[in-house]
């Protein structure tokens, strides 16, 4: 594996600080001109979210991993949390490291800062991924589960759910699943309070599948088998009405695969950026 090294900042923009993390190859430095993948995390997520994707990813292509406005290491003074604001806030971070495009990862919440960031700056991007998320692409279907899972409390909800590892967005099922790893999840959520009561702003903003009709922009939806908030079903057929979408599921992981089943999730992320490589070598 490549030696890699961490950058890290903090850019000011629009009455905010926009935390950001980038992970290059240290022998190259500024010089690794490697294409660039975005991983943006979901709603009580952060940066440091992706920790098993960074190194791995990292050997192929430069990482930049970011916190939206409320998360993480980034502020909220101004309560503006539209998925146009994260969109505008990740481009001002891509316009500061000096990248003119790069693949997109959206978890959850995150597939709405990376459509917002396709309406406003098409050009930039060299492909999607839909990492168990609507991301602002409505079904009838998507958007019942949606109502149904914010009908019983949303991530707050009252489900019983084990003391230690347990959390409504991993999958409890599995008898054999490491409880020490899950646990990890719910500290990673423990160091600040997300704003989930204004998530419904970044929601609002919808965007069509007809919207990519006549776009050439490779799309990937991966969904977990079990995810009580975004069905797996649901993910494949909203893949299916993007002409040329590609669409994995993962086995025995709920709504946050990347960090239940790393290896499988890193995989298919790598299997489809792999097949745009070829493409644009032949």
């Amino acid at each position: 594996m490549k030696d890699l090294e961490l950058l890290a900042g903090t850019l000011h923009r629009d009455g905010e600080d926009i935390y950001w993390e980038l992970v290059r190859d240290a022998e190259a430095g500024k010089a690794d001109q490697r294409p660039v993948v975005v991983l943006s995390h979901g709603a009580g997520g952060s940066h440091a979210v992706w920790y098993q994707q960074v190194l791995e990813v990292g050997a192929k292509y430069r990482v930049l991993t970011w916190d939206s406005r409320g998360f993480g290491n980034s502020t909220n003074h101004t309560g503006q949390l539209a998925a146009t604001d994260g969109a505008h806030d990740l481009a001002a971070v891509l316009d500061h490291l000096e990248i003119a495009d790069a693949h997109l990862v959206g978890q959850s919440m995150g597939g709405w800062h990376i459509s917002a960031f396709l309406q406003q700056y098409t050009e930039r991007i060299c492909s999607l991924t839909y990492a168990n998320t609507a991301g602002a692409l409505w079904t009838d279907d998507l958007r019942k589960a949606m109502e149904e899972f914010g009908a019983a409390g949303g991530l707050r909800g009252n489900r019983e759910l084990p003391l230690v590892g347990g959390h409504l967005a991993l999958w409890t099922g599995n008898p054999d699943r490491d409880v020490a790893h899950a646990f990890l999840y719910q500290a990673l959520g423990s160091f600040y309070s997300p704003p989930l009561d204004r998530l419904g702003e970044t929601l609002a903003f919808e965007i069509d599948h007809a919207d990519f009709d006549d776009l050439d922009i490779p799309v990937l939806f991966i969904a977990g088998e079990y995810d009580q908030i975004f069905p797996a079903s649901m993910l494949r057929d909203s893949a299916n009405r993007i002409r040329g979408a590609h669409f994995v599921e993962i086995p025995d992981a709920g709504h946050s695969p990347y960090f239940e089943q790393p290896q499988a999730w890193n995989a298919a992320l790598l299997d489809f950026l792999a097949s745009i490589d070829a493409s644009a070598a032949s």
